[in-house]
């Protein structure tokens, strides 16, 4: 009989105090992956997205890990679905280090996919396992599970016994508490890894987290896993005469050892060029921007087949005999439209015609084939609710702006809109950059203003809440424009601030030969440069 009760029940819903401990250690965790990956540049949503893929993946793995080696046990494929009887009896029976295993593997097929680095991901990630892994031992306690040989010291049983009572006493023996050993090791190398995170030093390289990760807790199991086959020879999952958690354990460590060795030997070589941890959160410090200002057309909002509609029927009315080539389309992207109609006529009054017939048939079906690249609200969201400022810079009329922006519900998002009717000299010109920085300085300024007057006029407490969710206020300093044609990254080059390429148009290498700071083949991509 045990102890304490494994769980309790909710109308027909029993929950057990294993599950509470495991899902807390594993949402601790994400916590703790997703501050450190701020530190890194990694976006909060790419770990998220990462967890949401891994997590799943991860518990069928440690499932069928714990049921490749206890096949004997299972008459069903219900019953290692957790069904018995036709009941659902919960999955009792995790082999983490399966888990461990599909995790990473998951994890390195997500960053190739994702272009994140491999050694960034199991930095952030793995000491935030590890915690989990403290934290989710002690459902083995309800369960009276990982217990090793009975303990023999006197003074010992009286420390076990006053500290677990009977919960400890198994198979009438007061048992070695090794999910307590386990537990307080994981935290001991937790403990270690933050020694070496947050102190400056020049030890620690980029990919050294997660190789000693593998390397503690391979020592740490093979320890543990010792305790129990002293204590309970038929718990451990064994192959033949062989405890799996053991040989995996050597895996783990040879494994770790290789990597922190070979990482530094062949560097550059057959592994990325050696980086002291903090020499790269330094380097993402100086690189976070606190400013984004982005072009519209082909960046923001997909209006190509608008723009392609509207030349190609302007075209038809003043030159019927002209066949726009697929080049000549792509080339009226970035310059005005008096740019373009220069091109092809020499009469002021022709040019006027041109524009304003091309404006006429261009507003006119605006609505019926514009809308926002996929992710684009979201991504403007995220930057918005952290206290980016920013702006859009177009070569379209401002109310044209103002109104595709309201169209496609994102116009909120922007602090500061400048169009062709802000400016005198346009894109590769920097003027409209420049102005957007200035404006933007300008609401920086009555931000803080407003936030003054709330100090000086609210209650504390509405001050405060202010503070955190209403008024965010970062500095014009660090600046990005993001565009998709040669012109934009011309412009912000001109504006001297860094500049990014979005890769998600057609024939990108147009733009790609002004070699942007930065390139993105999704919006949402951003959130990674930007590190939130």
């Amino acid at each position: 009989m045990l102890a304490l009760p494994t769980g309790f029940n909710i109308g027909s819903l029993t929950i057990t105090f294993y599950a509470i401990f495991i899902l807390t250690g594993v949402l601790i965790g994400v916590v703790m992956s997703v501050k450190e990956g701020k530190r890194l540049g990694i976006s909060s949503d790419s770990i998220y997205l990462g967890v949401l893929i891994t997590l799943p993946i991860a518990i069928i793995a440690a499932r069928l890990w714990y049921v490749l080696f206890n096949i004997t046990n299972f008459h069903s494929f219900a019953e290692v679905l957790g069904f018995k009887d036709g009941k659902f009896e919960g999955l009792s029976g995790l082999a983490i280090q399966g888990g461990i295993i599909a995790t990473v593997i998951t994890v390195y097929l997500y960053c190739k996919k994702r272009k994140i680095s491999f050694y960034k991901i199991m930095d952030v990630v793995l000491p935030g396992m590890l915690f989990g892994q403290a934290l989710g031992r002690w459902g083995n306690f309800f369960n009276q599970e990982l217990y090793g040989p009975a303990i023999v010291t006197d003074w010992y049983k009286a420390v076990i016994s006053g500290l677990f009572g009977d919960q400890m006493m198994i198979k009438g023996a007061l048992r070695h508490p090794v999910f307590l050993y386990e537990s307080l090791l994981n935290l001991v190398g937790l403990g270690i890894i933050f020694f070496f995170r947050y102190k400056k030093n020049k030890i620690l390289e980029l990919g050294d987290v997660g190789a000693f990760y593998l390397v503690w807790y391979g020592l740490v199991r093979t320890f543990t896993e010792s305790l129990r086959l002293f204590g309970s020879p038929g718990d451990p999952l064994m192959m033949g005469p062989i405890p799996v958690s053991i040989f995996i354990s050597a895996i783990f460590i040879v494994s770790g050892v290789t990597i922190l060795i070979l990482k530094r030997v062949l560097s550059g070589k057959l592994f990325v060029k050696r980086k002291l941890y903090h020499d790269e959160l330094e380097d993402i410090r100086n690189q976070k921007p606190d400013t984004v200002i982005f072009d519209l057309d082909g960046t923001l909002l997909d209006t190509r087949e608008l723009i392609y509609r509207s030349f190609i029927h302007t075209f038809a009315k003043f030159r019927p005999e002209k066949v726009l080539t697929d080049e000549e389309l792509e080339s009226f992207f970035g310059p005005t439209l008096r740019q373009t109609f220069e091109k092809y006529s020499d009469s002021e009054e022709e040019i006027k015609e041109m524009i304003e017939y091309y404006r006429e048939f261009n507003i006119a079906n605006h609505d019926n084939f514009v809308k926002e690249f996929r992710g684009v609200k979201s991504t403007l969201s995220t930057l918005k609710a952290k206290g980016y400022n920013i702006a859009v810079v177009s070569s379209k009329k401002d109310d044209l702006v103002k109104h595709g922006l309201d169209l496609c519900g994102i116009l909120d998002y922007i602090d500061v809109v400048i169009g062709a009717d802000s400016v005198e000299n346009h894109k590769p010109a920097p003027d409209g950059i420049l102005k957007a920085i200035e404006e933007l300085k300008l609401n920086v300024e009555k931000k803080k203003e407003e936030l003054a007057t709330s100090k000086k006029n609210d209650n504390k407490i509405k001050y405060l809440f202010k503070k955190m969710f209403k008024i965010r206020i970062k500095e014009v300093k660090d600046i990005y424009y993001i565009g998709d044609t040669l012109n934009d990254i011309l412009a912000g080059k001109a504006a001297n601030v860094k500049t990014i390429g979005v890769l998600y148009i057609p024939h990108p290498e147009v733009m790609l030969e002004a070699n942007p700071s930065n390139v993105i083949s999704k919006m949402s991509e951003l959130l990674d440069i930007c590190g939130e």
